[in-house]
C-alpha cells in the first residue's frame, strides 16, 4: 500500500477524532442541560473510535497496536451507548430513561469495556494484532465474542437512530424545526450506513471512520447554525403540546399553519390548520393588523385574552397569537371587586410617593368622599396636622425597609371638616406586578375609642364615689355623732349647730356625687348650645354679693354641647372663684378679727369702720389668638398656686375650709365627654384663668 495513502487517511481520521473531542469539550462547556452529557459522551466514544484508527495505520510496533485496538473496541462500545442515551433524552421516552431501565443499558456497557481491556488474555473476540496487516480491514480471525459485541454496539446504535427519524417525522409536520431535524438524523445515519456496507461485503474499506468527520460537522452546524439543544423538538413536545395556554402560527398570507392541542377549547373548528385566521378566529384580526397589542373576547362561553408576537427568520414571516383562558380570572377578580365594594373598611393604594392611586367605595361611606375624588392626591392631606409628621415617618420607614407592615392609629379629617380616628395596616406591595402600591387597610375606630374613654370615666369615677363613700362621708358622720352625744349631755345650742353643719356637708356632696354622676357620660346628641343663655342661668344659680361677672363672648356663638351638663361647668366655675377669691378675702378678714378680739380681750364696736371685703370680678371671653377655637373663665382673686394647678381637676383637692373638692373634678368630667381640653393657669390680674378648648366641634353661628 502507498506510504502517501497510509499518511493522508491516517492524518484525516485523527483530525476526524480531535473534531469530535473539540465539539464533546464544547457542549460541556456551552450547555448547561443535563441531556448534553450523554450526547458529550457520543463524541468522545467517537473520538476514541477513530484517532487511534489513524495512529494504527502508522505504527509498527505489536504491543502499541493492541494498546491502540482496544481502546478502538472500547469507544465503540462507548459511542453507541453514547448515541443511544441521548436519543432516549431528545425524544423524551421517560419510560426508558427511568434508572432501572437505563441502568441495564450501562450496565451491558461496562461489561463489554471489561471484556474488551481483558481480551488480549482470553482472545474471546480475536487478536487485535491483525488490524496492522491492511488498511482498515473489517476485522480478521473473528472468535463469537466480537460478533456478540458487535450485535450490542449496532442494536445500541440502530436503535437511536430509529428514535431520531421518528422525531424527525413528527417535527417535519410542524414545519419548526424540520432542517434542525433533518441534520440531527443525518448525523449518526451517514456512519452507520458506512459500517453497515463495509460488515455487508459492499465496500472493500470500512468508511464509517470518515463519515463520523461528517457527523461532526453537521453536529456544529445544527449547534451553531439552527442553535440546536436550544431549539429541541421535545421543547414543542413538552412545552408547547402541554401547555395551559393555546397558540397558533399564521403566516403572513393569515393562514393558520401550526395550533397546540390548548386551542382546541377555545375554537370551534378543532381542525383550524391550512384555514384561514380571518374564518376561524376574526377577534384575532385587530392583533394581526398591528392596531392592538393585546385582546380580550370570550369564544365558546370562555374570556380569551390574546396577544401577538412577530416571527420572521429572513426568508418567511408571520406571526404567533397567544391565547389565555383567563375566565376563572375575570370570575375571581369580580369576586375580589364585589368584597371590596361592599365591606366597611376602607381599601387605599398609594405609590411610593403618598399619592393616592384607588379608593374603594367605602371612603364615600367613612369620609364622605367620592370614590375617585381623592386620586391623584397626596395621602398625608387628609391626615390631621398634628399626627402628619409621624404618619410621614411611618411611611417612609415602610417604603425603606425591611418591614413590609406598619400598623397605625391616626385622625384624618372628613369631608364635612370633622375628625375621625382610623386605625388599619399598611403592606408594601410596591413589587407586586398587579397591585405596584402600598396597600392601606383602615377602619373608622372614633366611636370605639370613645367607648374606651367613656370606660376609662366611668371607672374613674366608680373609684371616686368608693372613696367619698368611705371616706369623705364618713368623716361629716362621725362629727354628727360625735355632736349628738355632746348635744344629749350639755344640750348647748353649739353642739346642735356642729350637727346641722356636718348634714349639710353630706348633703352638699351627695349633690356634688349626682352631678358627677349624670356630668360623666358621653354626650351622645350634641346639639348648638347658646353659651350666653347657659352663663346668665349659672350667674342666676350661684351669683354673690361682691361678686362681678362680665360676658364678653359674641352675641348668640354657639358651641355644639349638651346644655344641662355646660349648666353644671359654669356653675362650679363661678363657684370656684367665689370660695378661692371672695371666699378667701372674707375669711381672712375674719381671722383678723378674732384675732384682735383675742388680743385686746375687747369686741369690735359695731359703730368702728369694718374692714371691706375685696370684689371679684368673673371675666368670660374668647381665645385671644383663636376666637372660633374655645373660651375663657377667668377672675382677680387670689389664683391658683402654680405647685397646684396639677392636681385642682382630681376629686378633693381644694384650698377652702368649706370646699368640698368636686367642683373642678366635676368640671374635668363634663370638658372630657365634649371631647375639649381644658387648661388652668393664671389671669393677667393674678387670678384664675380657665381656658377651654372646643376646637373638636365646628363653629356655628
Amino acid at each position: 500500500m502507498p506510504q502517501e495513502f497510509t499518511m493522508v487517511h491516517a492524518g484525516s481520521l485523527v483530525l476526524i477524532g480531535l473534531l469530535n473531542l473539540s465539539l464533546a469539550g464544547l457542549v460541556l462547556r456551552t450547555r448547561t442541560k443535563a441531556d448534553v452529557v450523554p450526547l458529550s459522551a457520543f463524541l468522545g466514544g467517537t473520538t476514541l473510535w477513530t484517532l487511534p484508527q489513524g495512529l494504527l495505520l502508522l505504527v509498527t510496533n505489536p504491543t502499541l497496536g493492541l494498546v491502540l485496538s482496544v481502546i478502538i473496541n472500547a469507544g465503540a462500545v462507548i459511542m453507541a451507548t453514547g448515541l443511544f442515551h441521548f436519543a432516549l433524552t431528545y425524544s423524551d421516552r421517560t419510560d426508558w430513561l427511568r434508572p432501572g431501565r437505563l441502568g441495564i443499558v450501562y450496565l451491558g456497557t461496562c461489561a463489554w469495556l471489561i471484556v474488551i481491556l481483558t481480551d488480549p488474555i482470553h482472545n474471546w473476540m480475536h487478536q487485535p494484532i491483525s488490524y496492522t496487516q491492511v488498511l482498515l480491514p473489517v476485522v480478521e480471525y473473528q472468535n463469537t465474542g466480537y460478533w456478540l459485541y458487535v450485535f450490542w454496539n449496532w442494536s445500541l446504535s440502530a436503535g437511536g437512530i430509529l428514535l431520531f427519524f421518528i422525531e424527525y417525522l413528527e417535527a417535519r409536520g410542524t414545519g419548526v424545526y424540520q432542517k434542525q431535524a433533518r441534520l440531527v438524523v443525518l448525523a449518526p445515519l451517514i456512519p452507520g450506513t458506512a459500517n453497515v456496507l463495509a460488515f455487508s461485503g459492499v465496500t472493500a474499506i470500512n468508511y464509517s471512520v470518515w463519515g463520523f468527520g461528517a457527523t461532526g460537522i453537521l453536529i456544529a452546524i445544527a449547534l451553531y447554525r439552527y442553535r440546536w439543544l436550544d431549539l429541541l423538538p421535545i421543547a414543542r413536545d413538552t412545552v408547547i403540546d402541554e401547555m395551559r395556554d393555546g397558540y397558533l402560527v399564521v403566516d403572513d398570507k393569515h393562514r393558520i399553519v401550526d395550533q397546540n392541542p390548548a386551542t382546541q377549547s377555545l375554537l370551534v373548528d378543532s381542525q383550524a390548520v391550512g384555514k384561514s385566521i380571518d374564518a376561524v378566529l376574526p377577534e384575532c384580526l385587530p392583533l394581526l393588523e398591528g392596531a392592538v397589542r393585546e385582546t380580550t373576547f370570550e369564544k365558546n362561553g370562555t374570556i380569551v385574552t390574546a396577544s401577538v408576537s412577530v416571527v420572521d427568520d429572513g426568508k418567511s414571516s408571520g406571526v404567533v397569537l397567544m391565547l389565555r383562558d383567563v375566565t376563572e380570572q375575570r370570575r375571581a377578580e369580580k369576586r375580589f371587586q364585589a368584597l371590596i365594594e361592599n365591606v366597611s373598611d376602607l381599601v387605599t393604594v398609594v405609590d411610593e410617593n403618598g399619592i393616592i392611586t384607588y379608593t374603594s367605595p367605602s371612603i364615600e361611606t367613612v369620609l364622605g368622599y367620592q370614590p375617585d375624588a381623592r386620586i391623584g392626591d397626596a395621602l398625608f392631606r387628609i391626615i390631621h396636622e398634628d399626627d402628619r409628621d409621624d404618619a410621614i415617618a411611618e411611611f417612609t420607614a415602610l417604603c425603606d425597609g425591611p418591614e413590609t407592615e406598619r400598623r397605625f392609629e391616626y385622625r384624618v379629617h372628613h369631608r364635612d371638616g370633622s375628625c375621625l380616628v382610623l386605625e388599619g395596616v399598611a403592606v408594601d406591595l410596591r413589587e407586586n406586578d398587579i397591585v405596584g402600591g402600598v396597600v392601606i387597610n383602615s377602619r373608622d375606630v372614633t366611636e370605639r375609642n370613645d367607648r374606651e374613654r367613656e370606660l376609662e370615666r366611668t371607672n374613674r369615677r366608680l373609684e371616686e364615689f368608693s372613696g367619698v363613700v368611705s371616706h369623705d362621708l364618713r368623716t361629716p358622720l362621725s362629727i354628727a355623732r360625735r355632736y349628738v352625744e355632746f348635744a344629749e349631755s350639755s344640750a348647748s345650742p353649739d353642739d346642735f349647730q356642729a350637727i346641722a353643719n356636718a348634714h349639710d356637708r353630706m348633703e352638699q356632696m351627695i349633690t356634688n356625687l349626682l352631678t358627677m354622676a349624670q356630668a360623666g357620660t358621653t354626650v351622645t346628641d350634641p346639639e348648638p348650645v347658646d353659651l350666653e343663655a347657659v352663663i346668665t342661668d349659672a350667674w342666676t344659680i350661684t351669683q354673690t354679693d361682691g361678686v362681678t361677672l362680665e360676658c364678653e363672648l359674641e352675641a348668640g356663638w354657639t358651641v355644639h354641647g349638651d346644655q344641662t351638663q355646660l349648666l353644671h361647668v359654669f356653675e362650679n366655675l363661678f363657684r370656684n372663684s367665689v370660695e378661692h377669691g371672695l371666699g378667701h378675702t372674707a375669711s381672712t378678714a375674719q381671722e383678723q378679727t378674732t384675732t384682735t378680739e383675742a388680743t385686746t380681750g375687747e369686741s369690735t364696736d359695731q359703730s368702728a369702720p369694718q374692714h371691706s371685703t375685696p370684689a371679684v370680678t368673673v371675666r368670660i371671653s374668647h381665645l385671644e389668638d383663636d376666637p372660633a377655637r374655645g373660651f375663657v373663665v377667668e377672675d382677680d382673686g387670689v389664683g391658683i398656686p402654680p405647685a397646684q394647678r396639677e392636681f385642682v381637676f382630681e376629686r378633693g383637692q381644694t384650698t377652702s375650709q368649706n370646699g368640698t373638692g368636686f367642683g373642678l373634678a366635676i368640671v374635668r368630667d363634663v370638658i372630657e365627654a365634649h371631647n375639649w381640653q381644658i387648661a388652668v393657669g393664671e389671669s393677667a390680674a393674678g387670678g384664675a384663668r380657665f381656658e377651654i378648648l372646643t376646637s373638636a366641634n365646628p363653629r356655628e353661628r
